[in-house]
């Protein structure tokens, strides 16, 4: 995947550790750069009055830790192997697995709440249509696993929202830990919770990738 260009303004950072609600195991981190101030909780209805207030002014990215999109090969053999880049913790198996159908409703209640909140907001799969102008949200796969992880929920929202946070100061996106694969499609379950819930109305984004991005060094 190319990295994406230099944008011509900061962009604010939001991380979703999905979970299941009823266990409480489930935790999200915002930061305003505009405003300086950074947000935590564990109730998903107190995160959309402050996704909204910081998309007033510039545009924000939104993480969601649970697998976004699934590949389509030629080989059936190959159908539930790791998405080249994610190492050794695949989209398909333990945790990763369990994660992606525990967030399909969550997912859908995130965006709902979004947009009951301000029907005006616009969203991008990925990187190419992202100008971090107001109103504007793009998804990302968060992935937050090993030596990464924090003690609770919110510490590991927290813990990529920070990493993330470096790189919006120098107004470019974090890199995408998704590599390019010959005779791989995508399947991108957000481009279908969005045309569900009529964000998007174009089929063609069930095929884009969304970028996955884990904690990283400060950029150079």
């Amino acid at each position: 995947m190319k990295p994406p260009p230099k944008l011509n303004r900061t962009y604010n950072i939001c991380v979703i550790d999905i979970g299941s609600p009823k266990l409480g195991n489930l935790g999200w981190c915002l930061i305003d750069k505009t405003k300086g101030n950074t947000f935590t909780g564990s109730n998903l209805d107190n995160l959309f009055p402050h996704i909204i207030s910081a998309t007033r002014r510039n545009g924000l990215i939104l993480g969601l830790e649970a697998p976004l999109f699934v590949p389509i090969r030629q080989d059936l053999m190959l159908a539930t192997k790791a998405r080249k880049g994610e190492e050794r913790r695949p989209w398909s198996a333990g945790a990763g697995a369990q994660v992606l159908t525990m967030n399909l409703p969550i997912m859908i209640y995130i965006f709902k709440g979004i947009k009951s909140a301000d029907a005006k907001i616009s969203f991008c799969l990925n990187e190419e249509k992202f100008t971090a102008k107001p109103k504007q949200i793009m998804l990302f796969e968060a992935l937050v696993s090993g030596k990464d992880k924090g003690l609770s929920h919110i510490d590991d929202a927290q813990i990529l929202a920070n990493s993330c946070s470096h790189y919006a100061e120098e107004r470019i996106l974090p890199p995408s830990v998704l590599e390019y694969e010959d005779n791989t499609e995508f399947f991108n379950l957000a481009a279908a919770a969005l045309l569900r819930c009529n964000f998007i109305n174009d089929p063609n984004t069930l095929s884009l990738h969304t970028p996955i991005y884990k904690p990283t060094d400060k950029p150079l």
